[in-house]
C-alpha cells in the first residue's frame, strides 16, 4: 500500500525533486513555493520584476514624471536604512495569501520606495526600487493595509532577542549553539509553512479568513494557560507536536462561536529540560477542522511554554 512512494518536495521553478523540505529555499511567509537554488528564485520572479517596472512607467506617465531623475541606483547603506527603519510600510495581499510590501523612506525632498516580499520579518526578494519627489507617486504605493507598527515592533523584538541570546548573562554563545538555534528556527518556520499550507488548502470557504486571524490574537495566552484540550502527537517527520484547543463565544465583529487552536513543537535544551514552542495559531468555526487536531494522546492541564 504505497510502499514505494515517499513524501516528495520539489522546486517550484525547475521542478527538481529534493530529499526534504529543508533543501528548499523560501522567500515568502506562509508560502508553499520553495526553490532549490537562488538562480531558480530569480528565474521564477523575473516576470514580476518586469511587471513592477512597467507599473512604475505607467504611474510616472500618469503623473507627468517620465523624465524625473533623482540619482542612480540606491546604495547598499541607504537600502539597509530603508529596510531597517522605514517611515511607512504597507501590505497588499491577494486571495492566495501572497503579499507584497511597500517600504517608504523620506530623505528631505526625495522619497524612496522599495517593493519586496518578506520572510522572517525581513525583505527576502526585491521587486522594485524607485526614487521620486512626487507625493502623488508615493501615494500610489500606500496600500490599504498599513503595517508600519507591526513591522517595526517585530524587527525590534527579533533584534532584541538575538542580542539577548548572544550575550546571555555576560557570556558569549559558541558558534555551535548559534548554529543549532538557527537550524531549529529554520525548522520551526518550515513546519509553520507546511501546516499553514495544509490548513489553507482544506479550510472551508465560509471559515474565518486568514486575513482576519490577527483579530483573534487576544485568545492566544488564554488558550495556552487554560486550554480545554491538549493533544500530543508524533508527526511523520518524527517531531512531537502539541495541539491546544479552546472554545470561545463572542459577539461584535468576531464569529459568535469558534475554537482557537495553537500548534506547538517540543524540544529538549542542553539541560534536558523540555520546552514547548508555539508554531502557529488558528481560529476556526469549522468543527471538522478542529477534529483534525484531536489526535494522538490526550493530555490534561497546560504545559510549560
Amino acid at each position: 500500500m504505497g510502499q514505494y512512494f515517499d513524501t516528495i518536495y520539489y522546486c517550484s521553478e525547475c521542478k527538481r525533486v529534493v530529499k526534504s523540505l529543508e533543501d528548499l529555499l523560501f522567500i515568502e511567509e506562509f508560502s508553499h513555493k520553495g526553490f532549490c537554488t537562488e538562480s531558480c528564485i530569480e528565474d521564477f520572479y523575473l516576470p514580476l520584476i518586469r511587471y513592477f517596472e512597467v507599473l512604475e512607467n505607467k504611474l510616472r506617465l500618469k503623473h507627468n514624471l517620465i523624465n524625473e531623475f533623482l540619482g542612480h541606483e540606491v546604495s547598499e547603506s541607504v537600502f539597509e536604512d530603508i529596510i531597517s527603519k522605514p517611515d511607512e510600510v504597507y501590505k497588499k495581499s491577494n486571495e492566495l495569501n501572497e503579499s507584497f510590501y511597500s517600504f517608504i523612506k523620506n530623505y528631505g525632498e526625495k522619497s524612496i520606495v522599495v517593493i519586496a516580499s518578506i520572510y522572517n520579518f525581513e525583505p527576502s526578494f526585491i521587486f522594485l526600487t524607485l526614487q521620486t519627489s512626487s507625493a502623488q507617486l508615493i501615494n500610489e504605493f500606500r496600500y490599504d493595509e498599513n503595517v508600519t507598527l507591526w513591522y517595526l515592533q517585530s524587527t525590534q523584538n527579533i533584534n532584541q532577542t538575538s542580542h539577548e541570546d548572544v550575550m546571555g548573562q555576560g557570556e558569549v554563545m559558541s558558534s555551535e549553539d548559534t548554529d543549532a538555534d538557527l537550524l531549529f528556527m529554520q525548522h520551526l518556520e518550515s513546519k509553520k509553512s507546511k501546516i499553514l499550507a495544509e490548513i489553507l488548502m482544506n479550510r472551508k470557504d465560509d471559515d474565518i479568513s486568514f486575513e482576519d486571524y490577527t483579530d483573534y490574537d487576544f485568545c492566544f495566552q488564554e488558550t495556552l494557560d487554560l486550554p480545554d484540550e491538549v493533544f500530543e502527537y508524533k508527526d511523520n517527520e518524527g517531531d512531537i507536536i502539541f495541539f491546544y484547543l479552546k472554545s470561545f463565544n463572542s459577539g461584535l465583529n468576531l464569529s459568535s462561536s469558534y475554537t482557537y487552536i495553537i500548534i506547538a513543537i517540543k524540544q529538549k535544551n542542553d539541560q534536558d529540560q523540555v520546552n514547548v514552542y508555539p508554531v502557529l495559531a488558528v481560529p476556526t468555526t469549522d468543527m471538522e477542522l478542529c477534529q483534525e487536531f484531536r489526535k494522538g494522546i490526550r493530555l490534561t492541564g497546560a504545559l510549560k511554554n
